[in-house]
């Protein structure tokens, strides 16, 4: 499979985007034209004249060109069908991916409101339980009121001694004391462990849907392998001379590229729409911090942008690789890239790929130099080269204008 990760950019020009061009190719066809009736003209003319030698001699060129045009009309048939396999791979593939990214991200989002209420309760049930508890310790230093007030009088009256009244009622208050204590601390470990439980789903769902958007990412990869396919078919077929043009393989071949890049518009729709689930997501702390430091290696380059790179790459270092195309590391760099924009950006005297603040900081200097930090234009510039799709740079995008905006 052709990496589509950080690397040299495809054309951004081609069938995908200008659409088929089927019929006389206008670059050339009139040369090729006034050509082949010259050739004609001299061979029926020629023929007569020199004898039936000469008249075989000459039918030999046009015998072998009919061969090659033949030849290059079936290549560019061929071409034109594997751009078409292509895109209904990608399609499938995209079929798929766009109900579970939608349904992970709200999964992911209803888990994290669920994980917040949970340690909000966890929180309310161990302060009532605190507050209980300090009642209740300080009731037996109070004076006695209720049936211990009435219990003491009355063992005065009676002749009772008033010490064992008392010490009977401390007993029964520290019984109390005993029982709200346990009781306290049953719900308050329920509380407790409810939360752990909903921090636990929650994290399982935020990493569900990290995995879905880290597929998503490969489609985007696809998608550009996708639309090279196209454009290498398309070429093919402006290649083509008048006379091959018009063989029956040609003609085919031209229905078929024209069917594909309209389905393959289709398929980049449908990835849009699915990026479009995708929501700016919290970075951990350490990583947050990595984003913004590398970010002041790029003048006017924001740190937004490498964080939501970050989160679509690999969750902030969940999923880290390697890639279906063999990206690696939390910035998911092809290793041949890496090793042109590498960065040591912890100072520790090694640099790789795979270390989070390597890759931050390599991921900077890659952006930078295709363009990010030169405005909106200059950023759709260098994510096209990140990953060769213009659904995943309007993507990438909106996530972090989403982060720029507090989401």
């Amino acid at each position: 499979m052709t990496p589509a990760r950080p690397g040299p950019a495809p054309r951004r020009t081609g069938a995908l985007r200008a659409g088929a061009r089927t019929g006389p190719r206008a670059a050339g066809t009139a040369l090729a034209r006034a050509a082949l009736a010259v050739l004609a003209i001299t061979g029926t003319v020629a023929a007569p004249l020199a004898g039936p030698a000469a008249a075989s001699a000459a039918s030999t060129p046009a015998s072998s060109s009919a061969g090659e045009a033949r030849a290059a009309a079936e290549a560019a048939r061929t071409a034109a069908q594997r751009a078409a396999q292509r895109v209904q791979e990608v399609q499938d593939a995209v079929q798929r991916q766009q109900d579970g990214t939608r349904s992970a991200a709200s999964a992911a989002v209803a888990a994290q409101v669920q994980a917040q209420r949970a340690r909000s309760t966890a929180e309310t049930t161990r302060a009532d339980g605190t507050r209980r508890v300090r009642a209740l310790y300080m009731a037996p230093a109070g004076a006695l009121t209720g049936s211990g007030t009435y219990a003491l009088v009355r063992s005065l009256l009676t002749g009772t001694d008033p010490a064992a009244t008392l010490r009977a009622h401390e007993l029964t208050s520290g019984r109390a004391l005993d029982a709200g204590a346990r009781a306290d601390q049953s719900a308050t470990g329920a509380a407790a462990a409810g939360a752990r439980t909903a921090e636990a789903a929650a994290a399982d769902a935020d990493r569900a849907a990290g995995e879905q958007v880290a597929a998503l990412r490969d489609l985007a990869a696809r998608s550009g392998q996708l639309e090279e396919a196209l454009q290498q078919a398309q070429d093919r077929l402006d290649a083509l001379d008048a006379g091959a043009a018009r063989l029956e393989a040609a003609e085919q071949a031209a229905r078929e590229l024209a069917a594909a890049t309209a389905a393959a518009r289709t398929v980049q729709a449908s990835a849009a729409g699915a990026g479009a689930g995708v929501r700016a997501g919290g970075a951990p702390a350490d990583y947050a911090d990595l984003y913004a430091r590398a970010a002041t290696t790029c003048p006017g380059m924001r740190p937004a942008l490498l964080r939501a790179v970050g989160q679509v790459e690999s969750g902030h270092g969940r999923n880290v690789g390697p890639s279906s195309a063999g990206a690696i590391g939390p910035m998911q760099f092809m290793p041949a890239t890496f090793a042109a924009y590498g960065v040591d950006g912890d100072g520790d005297g090694d640099t790789d790929a795979r270390d989070p603040a390597d890759a931050v900081f390599s991921a900077a200097r890659y952006l930078c130099a295709n363009g990010a930090g030169a405005g909106r234009a200059g950023e759709s510039g260098a994510l096209f080269r990140y990953n060769h799709a213009d659904w995943y740079v309007v993507m990438v995008q909106r996530i972090a204008d989403e982060i720029d905006a507090g989401a």
